[in-house]
């Protein structure tokens, strides 16, 4: 049997919106919508895996109303597990307010409610029932924390995606889950400011640590080793999703096709670019084939590797 990935946490709805600029602080701009589609950190991984060929169980929260119908149904035809998918009755899906300039930049708003996340009680032993890998993100500590166990407990790795907004306040939480994790993902800046407060600590506590550059690309970090894969030269309407799309082609690649990392990262900054290209998280998720299409035409890498020395 293949492997089978859990990704547990977010789930929403993002309406897409069109601005000539970002807002300044008490500012106005105007705008037009683009679309309005499923997305979500956890959500959007589960895709990835999906149309690469894994096989992939989510456990999120919805509300009981027409987002939560649309994020459900676009799941199920995807071919995502939702057997676990937790309904909120009476509360409103969580929702992403997305701003995008037309030269990809953009500012995101969380319109969270009691529907952002499955608590940990949502997350039943059943659920990690013949899971080879899970994956995770930091919207809550206490839900983290359950599945970090649970996972253990299943003999199962673990993935955990971090950002900038879900930090604790306390450096000491994170450097506490750290040495759980056997791949973790993170953005420059994410990276920057947790580094200011952990260092070393942060590249010494898993297995690998990969980071997303933007157009500059993403680098791996492992046994204080650093290799780096260049970004690609592709028109950018819509970066949302492009991280997630990154984990989930890293993880199949290797945890399921058994590629060695410096091949699953060159996999997964294609995929990132294949997503950039689109408007919405999930839409340019790629499929195995467009991913081997895309590198096949790409230039070959030039990735470097280097020792890191930590005092």
């Amino acid at each position: 049997m293949s492997l089978r990935f859990l990704c547990v946490g977010d789930l929403d709805v993002d309406l897409m919106v069109s601005v000539s600029r970002l807002p300044d602080a008490d500012d106005k701009v105007s705008g037009r919508r683009i679309s309005l589609s499923v997305g979500g950190m956890s959500a959007n991984v589960a895709v990835g895996l999906r149309r690469l060929g894994a096989e992939v169980r989510l456990v999120a929260a919805i509300g009981n109303d027409d987002h939560g119908a649309l994020a459900e149904r676009t799941l199920d035809h995807e071919g995502v597990d939702i057997g676990y998918l937790v309904r909120c009755p009476g509360d409103a899906t969580f929702m992403c307010v997305v701003m995008l300039t037309g030269s990809g930049e953009k500012s995101l708003v969380r319109l969270e409610t009691d529907a952002y996340l499955p608590r940990p009680a949502d997350v039943p032993d059943a659920a990690f029932t013949g899971i080879g890998h899970v994956h995770l993100t930091l919207g809550s500590v206490a839900l983290t924390r359950h599945c970090m166990a649970r996972a253990k407990a299943a003999g199962a790795t673990v993935s955990l995606d971090v950002e900038r907004a879900d930090l604790p306040d306390d450096p000491a939480i994170l450097a506490a889950l750290l040495p759980g994790i056997d791949w973790l993902f993170m953005n420059a800046r994410t990276r920057a400011h947790i580094e200011d407060s952990l260092g070393g600590e942060l590249q010494r506590a898993s297995r690998g640590l990969i980071t997303t550059e933007g157009a500059a690309g993403c680098s791996l970090t492992a046994d204080g080793v650093e290799t780096r894969v260049p970004g690609h030269p592709v028109e950018v309407l819509d970066s949302t999703g492009a991280g997630d799309g990154l984990v989930a082609a890293f993880l199949h690649a290797h945890l399921v096709e058994r590629r060695p990392v410096a091949e699953a990262l060159r996999r997964a900054n294609a995929a990132a670019a294949l997503v950039v290209q689109h408007y919405g998280a999930q839409t340019g998720l790629p499929r195995a084939a467009e991913l081997d299409r895309f590198l096949a035409a790409a230039s070959p890498p030039t990735s470097r590797a280097r020792a890191d020395h930590h005092g």
